[in-house]
C-alpha cells in the first residue's frame, strides 16, 4: 500500500533523504512546514497516516480509552503502519537512488520512528525523535541494538500529552544499549519549540 505523501526535491543531485512521520490527529502537512528551513540537498518526504479521524486529521494507529480513562494503543494497527512505512521508504529509496536516510517523527510518529530504527538496525543513518518515547511492545524479538544509527531525542518538560519521564526513560534505555543518543529538553509542552527546532536543524546539518 502506497502512503500518501508530500515531496520536496533537493536543489541539486543528492542521495540523502529525510522522511517525516506526523503525530496523532495531524497530517502530512504538519512537519512538512519545516521543509523550507531544512538543508537544500535533502529529498524530503512527509507521509500521511492511513487512518482517517476527520477530513484533515489522520493517525498511524488508534488510541482507545476505557470507562476509567485508561489509554490503550492499537498495537496491531501500529505494527501494520510500521510495515507500510518501511515498504514505502524502500520503494522511494529505489526510485530516487537514496543511500543516506534520516527519519523524523513527532509524538506517535516518534514512537514509530524509534521502533523502525531498532527493528531494522543500520537502515537509517539517523533518527530525530520529537516528543515521543520508545514503546517496547513494538520491538521485534530479534532486535539486537547493533546499530550505527545516531539518535536525536527531545521533549518538553511541561508536556501534558506524553509524560516527560517516559522520554527520559527511553533515552536511558537506548544509551544502555550502547547507542549514540543526543538528548535535549525544553521548558515547553507537547510541541516543537523554537529552540528545539534550531537544535534539530543543527543536528541534521552535521550528520
Amino acid at each position: 500500500m502506497s502512503l500518501e505523501h508530500l515531496y520536496r526535491a533537493p536543489k541539486e543531485q543528492s542521495s540523502k533523504a529525510l522522511f517525516l512521520i506526523h503525530g496523532y490527529g495531524s497530517s502530512a502537512h504538519d512537519l512538512f512546514q519545516f521543509a523550507s528551513h531544512l538543508p537544500s540537498d535533502l529529498h524530503i518526504f512527509s507521509f500521511q497516516g492511513p487512518y482517517s479521524l476527520t477530513a484533515e486529521q489522520f493517525a498511524w494507529y488508534a488510541i482507545h480509552f476505557d470507562e476509567d480513562q485508561n489509554k490503550f494503543n492499537d498495537l496491531d494497527q501500529a505494527r501494520s503502519s510500521l510495515e507500510k512505512i518501511k515498504l514505502n521508504i524502500e520503494e522511494l529509496k529505489r526510485t530516487h537512488h537514496l543511500t543516506e536516510l534520516v527519519v523524523m517523527g513527532f509524538s506517535q510518529g516518534c514512537i514509530l520512528s524509534l521502533a523502525l530504527a531498532l527493528n531494522h538496525p543500520n537502515f537509517f543513518n539517523a533518527v530525530v525523535g520529537l516528543s515521543g518515547y520508545l514503546n517496547k511492545d513494538l520491538l521485534l524479538d530479534s532486535t539486537t541494538y547493533s546499530t550505527r544509527t545516531r539518535f536525536f531525542m527531545s521533549h518538553g518538560s511541561e508536556d501534558a500529552i506524553i509524560p516527560f519521564n517516559w522520554a527520559l526513560e527511553s533515552v536511558h534505555f537506548l544509551k544502555e544499549q550502547g547507542l549514540d543518543v543526543s538528548w535535549h529538553e525544553y521548558p515547553s509542552g507537547h510541541t516543537v519549540s523554537y529552540d528545539n527546532f534550531k537544535d534539530l536543524v543543527h543536528f541534521i546539518r552535521h550528520l
